[in-house]
């Protein structure tokens, strides 16, 4: 400001110029809304102070219940809703994530709830199919897969270890094999004649083949038989004597449509870059950069019993 100037004429040019780039950004605004959307997208929210909380505010008028950062080819990026309701898109207010085509073939999604459908979802799609749901955490922590599942550690579950809950936890594995097994089980007695009819649930002949049974007679020294093998979905036991216990388990392989449709493979090749790797190579004394998940691209964590190694800057 010059000497003997008002300061309210220093105070009018300001302002003034305020003014103008304030039109001028309107008119900015304008025509990049007029011809092109994504621009104008972009700058219907607000910027917190980066060096205080760095905040990114989306404005979702009706018109418009979505935000978008994404490429500019659109092959991948990030999509916040703000909805009330979740359908199958879903467009309850979520976070989504996608990539790999402006179809959103591969897609991820964490649901904040509406409607008390909270859940974190993966949805993938085939070149040229349709995107499917594959795997759903529900509010309660319940995980559903649609399609196979393959683990390379332990299947266990865990409880509070019912002799000492307060200190110790207790592990149990799960029983494996080369085939689909579904296992049936229970204990009965033979009546006067020796005989007994065990009853099988009303699917069982539905879902099951190659039928092998196992009989083990209780306290007494007796015989036991299968006397008629699975017929309407129930079979019979003959023991030498009356009224003795027998425990019994029957076991099937699977036979449901699906499983005809997709049998079970126990042994499979490795495929490309694959050969020669190992799920943990440590347990084979070998280095690190032999590990699967590293010629995949994916990067080594730390196991839960200590193993591995950490990669990537993780």
């Amino acid at each position: 400001m010059k000497s003997g100037q008002p300061a309210s004429l220093g105070a009018l040019k300001r302002r003034g110029f305020l003014a103008g780039i304030a039109t001028a950004t309107a008119a900015l605004l304008a025509y990049t809304n007029k011809n092109n959307a994504e621009v104008a997208y972009a700058a219907d929210g607000s910027f917190d102070n980066l060096a205080l909380n760095g905040n990114i505010t989306f404005q979702a008028p009706l018109v418009n219940i979505y935000r978008d950062i994404h490429t500019s080819t659109n092959l991948g990026g990030m999509r916040f809703y703000n909805a009330s309701v979740l359908s199958s898109t879903p467009d309850g207010a979520a976070i989504q994530f996608w990539g790999n085509g402006a179809g959103l073939p591969g897609q991820a999604y964490i649901d904040s709830g509406a409607h008390n459908s909270a859940a974190v979802i993966l949805r993938t799609a085939p070149s040229g199919g349709r995107v499917t749901e594959r795997m759903r955490i529900d509010s309660a922590g319940t995980t559903t897969f649609t399609g196979d599942v393959a683990i390379t550690g332990m299947k266990q579950f865990v409880i509070d270890h019912p002799l000492d809950p307060d200190n110790q936890y207790l592990y149990h594995s799960v029983v494996e094999g080369p085939e689909q097994f579904n296992v049936y089980s229970g204990n009965v007695t033979t009546d006067s004649a020796g005989h007994a009819v065990v009853s099988l649930p009303r699917y069982f002949e539905a879902i099951n083949r190659d039928l092998r049974y196992q009989l083990t007679v209780i306290v007494n020294f007796a015989q036991a038989t299968v006397a008629a093998k699975v017929q309407n979905n129930q079979f019979t036991i003959r023991t030498d004597q009356p009224g003795v216990e027998v425990s019994w388990q029957v076991t099937g392989i699977r036979n449901d449509a699906h499983a005809k449709a997709h049998p079970f493979v126990a042994e499979r090749p490795k495929k490309n870059e694959e050969i020669g790797t190992r799920f943990y190579p440590e347990d084979f004394n070998l280095p690190a950069d032999r590990g699967v998940r590293i010629r995949r691209g994916t990067p080594e964590t730390i196991r839960p019993d200590g193993g591995g190694t950490r990669t990537n800057g993780r």
